[in-house]
Order: structure tokens, then sequence, then C-alpha cells
């Protein structure tokens, strides 16, 4: 059980028009091609600013960092990942989110992505603002666009940019709730006579006199079904008018009221007396915002409709959110009956049922087929939170035919008028029409009167629980023609051991002229199957209902007789004609207990926690808080928790002290003390010397039951050790507590002759850096302004300033340095700042002198020292860190006394990694994301800069985690994100002790199919070719890329076609996609034309590949026999050969992994010296199983210094491959 999509969708789950916006709500489709160029790859900036940024791998893992809104940079962040979502916090969101001030929904990445709240699909955040009551709703303020006032929820809806999120939320304390504005999408010959219509009709009621209203898609105002129907229509979107440009809407509205002029009188509406007003609050593409919704509820219940249908609905929800308690308090006010759609993700399972069907006024609605079944995609209950009965009814949902509005293509279309369609949207019309003929027939009825007495004579189906169909489907017959009817759902509600048993009283409610004696019969059993027995019992068995009046049974729920469980059933009333039943529903809870907690820091005083995680096996007990010093009361259900908690330690704020505690047992009233002095430092050993580099993170993980719950903390480099609590081993579940590391020779080390600790420095970005050993003086330079340099000679010494910090440029500071004579900067820390490394565009320097950022505390004491004595400061500098350590740390089922992680061949791989030049900046960025077998998302991995040329060892934990390095040459001006532009690996582990080589960028850089990249294969699947070829792989197994331009150069240009025997089918933007087959055998040909050519990408500049091979349609998915060349040539370290001698190149021909190798007859090459204008044969020969191409090298002045080459070949079933590439490779002087 977890969370839901909250996305609101038009209840239609039928065949609706190809690329329209509803379709993603009928059956699933064919799985779709990830495209090559940032379909998977999302920004998503939060509602304080703060940025994340998320991309896919096409073997599905995800990888995820964070980049803080500037003036955040201190800001801690947690990531969660529960039951497949991810969600973001920063730290100090937390006291609005324990205070439910804000919706948790604004910070989860995936429900935001999923709604199209992503970056570069919108460049606001959509939000619904509820002010405290008294709040003059027109002049409320908010630094937000603020648009129409919501009166039913006190509110108003408002726009926020993200430009501007960070503004925003400073300024927002007042707002008493901020939730996500929702985006809403669009979700009868024989269904109309199936619920009992024209027996009502044949009573003289059609729903004459009565006023429905519809929201959704708007309607057609030509259709002949609709003429003369339709009161008012007002447009609460932005589309232009209220037409329906969609079909949705007509459809419904002529299932409730439609004439059926268009069909000689066969295809009429439930209620075809009934008057309508149409609210159009979905715009002409289907989609809308819960805003629109909202304002389009307001107007109808307050322009006298007796029922207003909402064939919409999102995902599943407690019926707390917005729409569903507009929902309840416009109901409270007006009368208004909300007949509203469940929704249509039954194949999911239980608690399916969706906003705004999970109010409690709401009549909910699910679908039935012809044959009263079940409709397979109907939503069901109980609904989240509470357990509640949901829906109340059912009505026919397959296969609906209705009007069709004029130009739309919902649906499977009958003919100019009509159409068919399918989803919990055609059965709720039904329901809406049959309310407006039963009130007709009783006028004076409040809208629970109505409610009750459909739900409660509806025909119950056998076999389907009360969470499948509420009371049953809508018989409108029975209805009218029944003279009693009773309480139509009944819920007790939480049944607790320890207190009293529930009762609730079901009301039988007679409207005819005589008495009535009714048996009654209860059947209630738990979602396991157990019954109820006499956990839910009746106060008598029968009950007389007198004529014109009411009787009252009552129904009591036990603690002490039912097991913990959540229970359903019917209770059911009849003299033999007259028929009743009420829907029964109760929720007998695990005893609950009170929770105290309480946090303790270093000195043993009352502390802070800024975060803190509870959870469980049921999710309604979660708990995602902070202790602001004092202690927390929780009540919580008896059971196995875990709880994560950052507690403040009352130190420096240099430290974190993690408390972790991984199995409570909840049996009674508990007291919890998060006391950081147990808390024990997390070290790493490594042979060599290191400091942690850029962000690192930690993380715990936990299985209860069948949750799985993860949480990470990243933290910035400036924080200078982690601790955490030890614990016992965990007797149930997985447990895991992690951290992960990146560590490089340290850049500088300063010690003070005479100490033994070296001294807390990090360089400032753009600073040069020391080479080797130096012994340099110290002496004070006051603020570091011009004056102070003046005032003492600093020639060739350290300066130590303490600057001003109102008053302060470390830039200017370096000059000012410089510009006396310094040898190098300390510039210490000013109060509450931080020594974080500080992101460097390019390793380039641009200050004059070393410049770094001392440590504040030891800044003070060595300028104290100063004051008295002089200080000579040995100094060792690595530029270029040699090596590097990327660990994963890991403890599991308990977190030991002693965490001390060495690193050996007995837990890492070495990776010879070489980084060729490829681009004209001397430099690259590279990056390695981390995945443990749990985990969907790596977090916060930092770019790192790296030489080029150069080699590095690089030590890499093994086992179960999963690496994938990415690397990218030239300009990143955004260093916290994914790497895009260059070349990544597929996510893979590495074996203990593993010694390896990886080489990037080695030529040739050309389009193929990579080796060892799982997803990444071409095969025929039916009448479609699903093509997966990435524009760039280098000679390295498992390195490829896509076409996404880079920094300087702007977009790439990147084209595919495919032909079938010589004739054009299909052309798209890359070779990654779905492409049209014919079901005949046929011979394709596949032409794939890339250009790249920047500072930053200096080979493979432009390629022109054509494969041709045949094909036909399968009776299982099947490789396609596309041949891929391989090339080896024996370049130095920046892709050049010398000019002037003689060269060979490696040619191999393959097909994809899976297949068989070739059986190839024939290879040719062509080489050129002038970006192919013109070409040379080249000598090539077979060796074994590849071969070889002998090329002369022209001397240098007699070339462009590049060398483009044409490679042909073909096997013996006639699949061939014909590849040029400009710029191979490079040529040289030596």
């Amino acid at each position: 059980m977890h969370w839901r999509s909250r996305v609101l969708v038009l209840a239609c789950a039928g065949a609706l028009a190809a690329g329209t916006a509803a379709a993603a709500d009928a059956a699933p489709g064919p799985h779709a091609a990830p495209a090559p160029a940032g379909a998977g790859r999302h920004s998503v900036t939060l509602l304080t600013g703060d940025v994340v940024q998320v991309e896919r791998q096409p073997g599905g893992k995800q990888a995820a960092t964070v980049q803080p809104a500037p003036g955040r940079e201190k800001i801690r962040f947690h990531q969660q990942e529960v039951d497949g979502h991810l969600s973001v916090f920063p730290e100090d969101v937390t006291p609005r989110l324990a205070s439910k001030q804000v919706d948790r929904t604004l910070f989860d990445v995936t429900e935001l992505i999923a709604e199209g709240y992503a970056d570069e699909q919108s460049a606001a955040l959509p939000l619904i603002l509820t002010y405290r009551k008294g709040t003059d709703l027109r002049k409320a303020t908010a630094k937000a666009d603020l648009g129409v006032t919501l009166t039913s929820v006190n509110g108003r809806s408002a726009r926020a940019s993200k430009a501007t999120a960070a503004a925003f939320w400073a300024s927002s304390g007042d707002i008493e709730r901020i939730s996500l504005d929702r985006k809403v999408r669009a979700s009868l010959d024989r269904s109309v006579p199936q619920i009992g219509a024209p027996e009502a009709w044949a009573a003289g009621y059609d729903g004459t006199g009565t006023t429905v209203a519809v929201l959704d898609t708007g309607y057609d105002p030509t259709h002949p079904d609709l003429a003369g129907r339709v009161r008012e229509a007002v447009n609460f979107t932005t589309s232009p008018d209220t037409t329906d440009h969609f079909g949705h809407g007509t459809h419904v509205a002529s299932t409730i009221a439609g004439s059926g002029a268009a069909s000689g009188g066969k295809l009429k509406g439930a209620a075809p007396g009934a008057e309508l007003l149409i609210g159009k609050v979905l715009d002409d593409d289907g989609f809308g915002y819960e805003s629109w919704v909202l304002a389009g509820m307001e107007w109808a219940a307050h322009s006298g409709a007796k029922a207003v249908n909402m064939s919409l609905g999102g995902g599943a929800t407690d019926g707390t959110d917005a729409l569903s308690l507009g929902l309840d308090a416009l109901s409270a006010q007006t009368g208004t009956l909300f007949v509203v759609a469940a929704g249509n993700d039954g194949e999911q399972g239980a608690y399916t049922v969706g906003s705004p069907g999970t109010a409690a006024a709401a009549l909910t609605v699910g679908a039935v087929g012809r044959d009263e079944s079940l409709a397979s995609f109907s939503s069901r209950g109980p609904r989240l939170g509470d357990n509640a009965v949901k829906p109340d009814i059912t009505a026919p949902g397959v296969g609906i035919v209705a009007a069709r509005a004029a130009g739309t293509a919902m649906g499977d279309v009958v003919d100019d008028h009509y159409t068919a369609a399918s989803g919990t949207s055609m059965a709720t019309p039904h329901v809406a029409g049959a309310v407006a003929i039963l009130a007709q027939q009783h006028p004076g009825w409040k809208s629970s009167q109505l409610k009750d007495a459909l739900a409660s004579t509806s025909l119950t189906a056998p076999g389907l629980s009360v969470f499948e169909q509420g009371g049953g489907r809508v018989d409108v017959a029975r209805a009218v023609k029944q003279r009693v009817f009773a309480t139509g759902t009944l819920d007790l509600g939480a049944v607790e051991d320890g207190k009293a048993a529930v009762s609730k009283e079901v009301t039988y409610t007679n409207v005819g002229t005589t008495p009535v004696s009714l048996k009654l019969a209860l059947e209630a059993k738990s979602l396991a199957g157990v019954p109820a027995a006499d956990g839910i019992r009746l106060d008598k068995s029968t009950v007389d209902v007198p004529a014109g009046g009411t009787a009252k049974v009552v129904l009591t729920g036990d603690p002490a007789k039912l097991a913990a469980g959540t229970y359903s059933g019917r209770l059911t009333a009849t003299d033999g004609s007259v028929v009743v039943h009420t829907a029964v529903g109760a929720d007998k809870t695990a005893p609950k207990h009170k929770v105290t907690i309480s946090a303790l820091d270093l000195r043993g005083k009352p502390a802070v926690a800024p975060w803190l995680l509870m959870y469980g096996e049921d999710y309604r007990y979660d708990v995602n808080t902070w202790l602001g010093g004092d202690s927390l009361t929780l009540e919580l259900g008896a059971g196995v928790y875990y709880l994560t908690a950052e507690v403040d330690g009352g130190g420096d704020g240099l430290t974190v002290q993690q408390v972790v505690l991984p199995e409570i047992r909840v049996t009674g009233d508990t007291n919890l003390v998060l006391d950081a002095r147990k808390a024990v430092k997390v070290e790493i050993e490594t042979p060599k010397p290191s400091e942690q580099a850029g962000i690192w993170s930690y993380y715990t993980y936990r299985e209860l039951g069948p949750r799985r719950i993860a949480n990470y903390a990243m933290q910035f480099d400036y924080t200078r050790e982690l601790r955490v609590t030890p614990t016992p081993k965990v007797t149930t579940g997985a447990f895991e507590f992690g951290s992960r590391w990146s560590r490089i020779a340290p850049p500088l080390t300063a010690t003070v002759l005479g100490d033994r600790d070296s001294l807390t420095t990090r360089y400032l970005a753009g600073s040069p850096k020391l080479d080797g050993w130096r012994l340099l003086p110290a002496v004070s330079a006051g603020q570091g302004k011009p004056a102070d340099f003046q005032r003492v000679n600093v020639r060739g010494k350290i300066a130590v300033v303490d600057p001003d910090p109102a008053d302060y440029n470390r830039d200017d500071v370096s000059r000012a340095a410089a510009a006396a004579g310094a040898a190098m900067v300390f510039i210490v820390v000013p109060d509450g700042w931080s020594t974080a490394s500080v992101p460097s565009i390019s390793a380039a320097p641009f200050l004059p002198v070393p410049t770094v950022q001392l440590d504040r505390d030891e800044g003070v004491a060595l300028l104290a020292r100063l004051k008295w004595l002089p200080a000579l400061l040995s100094l060792r500098g690595i530029p270029v860190s040699p090596y590097l350590y990327d660990v994963v740390q890991t403890e599991h089922d308990r977190i030991p006394e002693r965490i001390v992680h060495r690193v050996t061949a007995a837990n890492t791989a070495t990776v010879t990694t070489h980084y060729r030049q490829a681009g004209s900046g001397g430099e690259a960025k590279e990056q390695r994301f981390a995945w443990k077998p749990w985990q969907d998302f790596a977090v916060n991995e930092y770019q790192r800069l790296v030489a080029t040329p150069s080699t590095r060892e690089e030590y890499v934990s093994s086992g179960d985690v999963q690496w994938q390095h990415r690397v990218k040459h030239g300009l990143v001006w955004d260093e916290m994100s994914p790497l895009q532009g260059g070349m990544t690996t597929a996510p893979r582990t590495y074996q203990d002790g593993e010694k390896l080589t990886e080489d990037w960028f080695a030529p040739v850089v050309r389009p193929a199919i990579p080796r060892g990249v799982p997803g990444l294969d071409s095969a025929r699947e039916g009448d479609n070719l699903r093509i997966r070829i990435p524009e760039f792989v280098d000679s390295q197994a498992g390195h490829y890329g896509f076409n996404e331009g880079d920094d300087q150069a702007g977009p790439a240009v990147t084209s595919a076609k495919l032909y079938r025997d010589g004739e054009l089918v299909s052309e798209q933007p890359y070779a990654f996609g779905t492409f049209p087959a014919g079901a005949d055998p046929a011979t394709y040909r596949l032409d794939l034309s890339v250009r790249r050519d920047s500072p930053e990408w200096l080979f493979g500049t432009g390629t022109r590949t054509s494969w041709t091979f045949r094909s036909a349609r399968s009776a299982s998915t099947a490789l396609l026999p596309l041949l891929q060349l391989d090339y080896a040539v024996d370049a130095d370290s920046g892709n050049r050969l010398p000019a002037g001698r003689k060269a060979r190149i490696g040619l191999t021909a393959r097909f994809q992994d899976g297949m068989a190798a070739p059986d190839v007859r024939s290879m040719k090459a062509w080489v050129s010296y002038d970006d192919g204008k013109t070409w040379r044969v080249a000598d090539v020969k077979r060796t074994g199983k590849s071969y070889e191409a002998t090329v002369d090298h022209p001397p240098l002045g007699a070339t462009n210094s590049y060398v483009a080459l044409r490679v042909q070949a073909t096997d013996s079933a006639g699949n061939s491959v014909d590849q040029t590439v400009l710029r191979a490779y490079g040529l040289s002087a030596k």
C-alpha cells in the first residue's frame, strides 16, 4: 500500500483517439523508447528555489542531484525514496511539513515530473494558497501571481515563478497552507435501460424541472442531442470558449440529458428532461488545474444545480486534499450533490479511489459492464488513510455510446454524431441522471437523502465486496418505485483496543402510506476473509418503519471481539418485496500507544533535531517531523518502527550526529531519547593520504513488511565528520546504513612548524595551486585591504587576513596581497561562513597568487600567535591528484560500536583511467554515480575536474554497488547536475581486487550499438522496428553518448531516415525510437547523419552511417542484423598519429550483443585529409576474424591535421554498413 499518483484524469478507460492527452488513461500502450536527448532528464525547481536534476538510464536506474538556491548553500538536504517515489526535502521545510502547512507533494520530485512541473515544461509552480479564517481574500498577498478566489477552501490560486521561488518561500510564513495546484486532464442504447431509466420515464420522471451541472471539457452547442438542453455555459480555463474541442464533456452531457435526436430518439440520456449547466474546467487539450475545477464547483453549487457531474478524478487520497475538502464544504453549504467518478486505477488493486471521489459527501461511482461484472479498470476502495467505504455505487461504464463532439475523435467513433467510450467517466453521468429523476420525484429531498436512496436501492452483485461496488449498480427504477430506503453507507471508523465500542445508527425511511416490517441480516468480514461475527453486531433483528416516518437500528463495532483488520460488509433489510441495504465498514486498528521522543546534545542538554523520520509497516503512522528542543509525543499503533534523526550536537556545527533506531517495538507507552553523545565517527582509511572533495552523503535503508524505505542526506565538504549511533542487530527485515565518499590526495597540507595537526584549508575558485614542498613565514595582514598591506611586509610570505564580512571580496584580497608581493594568502573564514570547496567552472587559475580559506577557529588562533611569536609554515601542494577513491561504506543489519572502512583489495577494484585530449580546453569533467541494489535513485554526485590528457588510478568500491561513470570535455556551468553531452557507461559492479583499464574517447568516435549496455538493443517487434543507436561510442566497450550539444556550441544536428525497398517510410530526429515496418519480407536501409563541431568536440565532428538489412514480421521479438563497425587506432593521448608515416587501423564488423558473429565477406576503407572532399583507397587485409587497413599518412602540411575514414562492410546474408567519420583522429608532426 502506498500513496498513489495524485494526477487528476478524466475517468475514461476506453480507447481514446491516438495522440490525445487522455489516451494515457486507456489501456497501456506499447513500451515507449527513451529518447536519446533529454526526454529522460528533468530539472525540477522546488518551492524553495533549490533545483533537483533527475536523469533516467536505459536500464531504469535514475540519477539525481541537488543544486541549492543562491544563499542556501549551507542548507542540508534529505532525500527519501519510499515506494518508488523520490522526495527531496531541504532541512528548513521540516517544521512546516510537520504542521501540514506545506503540501509534501511540492517536494515529491517523481510526482512533480509526472504532473508536468519539470522546469522544461513549466516556468512556474501552480499553487493553491489557503489563508486563515477571517482573511479578506481580495486583499490576500503573496510573492506570486494570485489568481481566482476559492471561497470553499478560503484560498486563492497562485503561480509562483521558479525564478523567484526562493523569495516566495521566504515570505510565505503567514499562509495557512500551500498546496500544489495539480493538473487535471480528461479520466447509451443499452446502458440507460440497464439502470431502469425507461421504467422511471414511464412513471413520469425524466428529470424535468431539475438542473444538473457538468464540469468537464465543455460541450458541442451544435449537437442535435443537446439542442435546448443547456441553460448556461461558463469557461474556467484559458481556452477561448466553452465549446468542447476534446469530446469528453459532450459525451458525458448527452449521457445525462441528451435527447437522442440524432439517433431518432434511440440514444437518449438517463434524464432527457433535465436542464444542464456546463462548466468548462478542462481546456481544449483535456488538461486543467485543481483551481479551475474548484472554481467550477463553486459556480455550479451556487447556480441551483441539484447534482454536479464530475467525470474526472485524481490519484488516491485520504479525502483531505483541496478538491475533497472543497466538495465537502460546498455540499454542507448548498445541499448540492456531487456525483464523482471513482477513477480508472482498479487494475492496481485496493486503495485506488481518487480525489475528489474520496470526499465523504461525494456520491462516488464505479463502473460495471453489461453483464453486471465489475469493470477491470474501476477503482477499488477502501479509502486511503481511514479505510472508509468507497465507492458508493456503480453504473454501466463499458462501451457507452453517446454524443460525439464535432471534429473530435475521442473513443471508438461510431458515426458523425456518436462515439463509444469506457471508464468511470461514462458510469458517473448515469448516476447523475438518476439523481435528476429522483429529485424530480422528491423535490424537497436533501442531497444526503438522494444519495442514500440511490445507494440503498441499488442492485448488489454477488461476489463483489462493498469496497468494489459500494451499494451496487444504480437501479433508478427501484429507487422511484420503492417507498423505503436506508442509510446508504455506514462507516464505524476506527475501532480501537482499550476504548469503548463504537456505535452508529442506520436510519430507515418510509415515504409510503403503509408501515413496513423489515427483517435484518448482517454479513461482514475482513480483507483477509476473517468473519466479524459478534465483533460487528446489530441491536435488533427486525425493524418496524412507520408510514411516512423513520426507524433506527444501532450497529456496533466491539474492539474486544474483533481481530485487527479492515472490515466490510452489508446490512440487508427486506420484507419479501422491499429490499434495501447498507454498505458497512470498520477499521480495527492495532492498539495505540504514546511514544515520547526527546533529544540530547553532546553536553547532555535538550537538543534540536532538525529532521526526524519514523516509519512502520502501516503508512498511516508515518512521521516526518522535527524536535525544537522540547519532547514530542506521538500516538502510534503497536508494531515495529524505524527511526532516523539528525541531532544538533551543540558543537561547531561541522559534525553531523545521526541517531538511528532501526527496530523500535511499540507494545506500550514508550520513551525514546536521541542521545548525540552515543554517536561514533564514521572513519574512512585509505592506503594513501586523502581528503574528502565535494559532496558526500549517507543513508539508511529499512524493510518493514512490504515497505521499502530509504533516507539520504547530502553534505558539503565543510562538514568535517559524520557520527552515527551504534545499534543492535535487527531481527526482522533488512536494514542498512552507509555513506558515500570521494577522496583525493590533499591539494594542500599546511602545518605550523612545531604543531602536530595540519590546518583546515580550502583553495578558492580560480586560485593557482602549489606544486611540491614550500616553507614560508606567515604574517598578519589585517582585514586584507590595500592599506593593510602597506603597513606590513608580506613580500615572499603568507599574508593571513581576517576580513570584515560586511565589506569583503575574496578576489580583491588576493589581488591586493599579490600587489604587495605576498607569496600566498590565507583568508580566515568570517564567522558563520564555511570552508566548503567553492565550485570551479574551469581549472584555469585567474587569481594572481595561491589563495585559500582557513578555518575560523584555527585562523583566530594563528593570528593570536602572530601577535607575539613568528610562525613558519610547512606547505605541501598536490595540484592534480594522481589517484581517486570512490567509496561506499556499508553496514548491514546493525551499526557497530566502531565504524572503520579500510580501503583494501578485498573491497575495492582498481581502475586505471585514461582521460584523452578530445577537446581543446585541456580539461574535462567526470562524475561517478552509485546505486545499491535496492536503490532506484543515485543522489548528489559532484562533477570533478580532471586535466586532459592524463591518467589516474581510481579505487572504486566493489561488491553489490552499481557504478556509472560519465565524462565530458570542456565547460559545464551547472556543477551539481548529471553530466550530459559527453559519454557514459552503463551501471555496473566491480569484483573484489579487480584491475582494469578505462580509456575515454579513444578513436574512433562514431554511431554504433555499444557492447555491454543492456537496454540499447535494436529489434523487430511485430510491424515496428525498435531502434536504439547512440550517436557516439568510442573504442572502449560500454561507452556511449548522445548528440546533445554543449555549453559553447548549442544544439547539435542529427537525422535518421528509414527506407523500405528503396522507399522512404519514416524520418525522425534520432535513430532512437520506433519506426514502422511492413509485415512482408523487405530490404531496409537506415541512414543516420550526425554533426557536432565545437571547441569541446574535436573528433567525430560529422558522421554518415547507412545500415542495410532484411527483415519480416516474426512471432516474437527478434534482434535486427545491423552490422556495427569497431575501430582500433593506436593514437597518442591526444588522439593523434604521426604524420608522414604508415599506420595500421584495425577494423571489425560485428552484430549487437545477443547475436552470433556475422560472416563478413567484404571490408573496404578510404581515407581523406580534407574533411571528405577527396578520398584515397586504403589497403585492407583480413587478419583472422577482423581486418586491418594500412594507411600511408602524408606530411602534416599536406593535410588539415585530421583524418576522415569511410568503411564499408558486407556479410554473407547481404547485410551491410557504410560509415563515414570526419576527423576520426588527428595527425601530429612527430
